[in-house]
């Protein structure tokens, strides 16, 4: 597939093959941030939710993976296959490096507590179906895909996430619509999408190299979702008139369900 990769629009703006993705972890998620515990949370409650037929797993993507677990930890309860599709070669790497070499980290247990949290019951506290170690079965489901955004195939998942990706490629609004399209028609008509925005974002920095972002908040998002999906709820998380971490102010989470 490689040889036919559409090339990113940010290509020219950001050196991608260059990313470090071990120095974007370590600052993100080295030590995990409330914010990011609502919105692992807040999605896997979302994919809860689209698994209707609860003896019926879903074919889920997430789109532009990078160096996080989180959208894998979050879709792996009710995946019967997790694809994660991502476009640098340091961040292909790295993610089956942190797949295939136990044990899990630290971080991605810590996240994976709140996975376990979104699918407990009342009643009964935390699910027992769920493993205690997430490692084994991130091995057995989750296939690795190197691909861009706008090579994604129509109408081919359940369910999609997307956390961080068509805002943080590019610094141009029009590439940003063509990247959320792309992400938005890789699910079946009906389907469900899980998706997290940087709110505020002028562009980031990863090891001193500079990576472009569109700057958005909750309205704008609204705006180019909900002529696109059947049904959309909006949660704005940790909006602050301040940077949350270095390259944002808050972060904006999504759910909906794609028109029939």
């Amino acid at each position: 597939m490689s040889h036919a990769l559409k090339t990113l629009p940010g290509t020219d703006e950001a050196p991608w093959q260059e990313f470090d993705p071990e120095a974007y972890f370590q600052h993100y998620y080295g030590e995990p941030h409330p914010d990011d515990d609502t919105l692992t949370y807040l999605a896997a409650r979302a994919l809860r939710a689209a698994q209707t037929n609860p003896g019926r797993d879903l074919d889920i993507i997430d789109v532009g993976t990078g160096p996080s677990l989180i959208p894998l930890l979050a879709a792996l309860p009710v995946a019967t296959r997790l694809t994660a599709w991502e476009y640098a070669a340091p961040n292909l790497r790295w993610l089956h490096n942190e797949i295939t070499s136990p044990p899990l980290r630290p971080q991605w247990q810590h996240f994976w507590r709140q996975v376990k949290a979104a699918h407990s019951s009342d009643s009964d506290g935390m699910s027992p179906l769920l493993p205690h170690d997430p490692l084994p079965l991130l091995t057995q489901r989750v296939r690795i895909v190197r691909g861009s955004i706008f090579d994604l195939p129509r109408h081919a998942y359940d369910a999609a996430t997307m956390f961080f990706c068509a805002e943080s490629i590019t610094s141009c609004p029009a590439e940003f619509e063509s990247a959320l399209g792309a992400f938005l028609a890789t699910v079946r008509p009906g389907g469900i999408i899980a998706a997290a925005f940087l709110a505020g974002s002028s562009g980031y920095a990863v090891s001193g190299r500079r990576y472009p972002a569109v700057k958005l908040d909750a309205k704008q998002i609204q705006n180019a979702l909900k002529s696109r999906l059947a049904t959309i709820a909006i949660t704005p998380i940790g909006i602050s008139p301040k940077e949350v971490r270095s390259g944002y102010t808050g972060a904006i989470f999504v759910s909906g369900k794609t028109r029939a």
